[in-house]
């Protein structure tokens, strides 16, 4: 019996810091100020783009939306050489990616992927945890990443243009 209370009071104290900020009902995604997350609403995304950088060249494209997700690619080339890939995957919960070196091996461990979860949206802008798309007009976007270098936080800037 003592056992028991002791799980039972491990299980409610873990879950006081425990919150779930967002949920997934019939309407879709919910974030907390309660506005609904519809993949459809970036379809503006899709397509290829290509602007600045990291001091090179960046090239983004984007798949329509599918089963609540949009596949993205990036290339970064610099001094016309490439210097490594992404692969991307957007749905309610943010960006999740993989990014590779020139001759494809990966850089993230198998199983392992860099994210960055989803802290607010609108049609326009999607707001995530150190990464932030925002629509500036339909052939214009900035995408604003916040790095650590060392000590400092810094945010790189990226004026991407749609390529027709």
């Amino acid at each position: 019996m003592k056992v028991f209370f002791i799980i039972l009071s491990l299980f409610w104290s873990s879950s006081l810091f425990y919150s779930v900020p967002t949920h997934i009902n019939n309407s879709g995604f919910i974030s907390k100020n309660g506005k609904v997350f519809n993949i459809e609403d970036y379809k503006w995304l899709v397509g290829s783009w290509k602007g600045d950088g990291f001091g090179g060249t960046s090239e983004e494209t984007w798949s329509v939306p599918a089963n609540g997700t949009m596949m993205g690619m990036y290339r970064h080339i610099k001094d016309g050489k490439v210097v490594f890939y992404e692969f991307l995957l957007l749905d309610e919960t943010g960006i999740k990616l993989k990014h590779f070196h020139p001759d494809l091996k990966g850089w993230e461990e198998k199983n392992d992927m860099t994210s960055f979860e989803m802290i607010n949206f609108s049609p326009v802008k999607i707001e995530m945890k150190g990464l932030i798309f925002e629509k500036k007009s339909d052939d214009l976007m900035e995408i604003r990443l916040r790095l650590r270098q060392g000590n400092e936080v810094k945010t790189e800037v990226f004026t991407m243009h749609r390529v027709k």
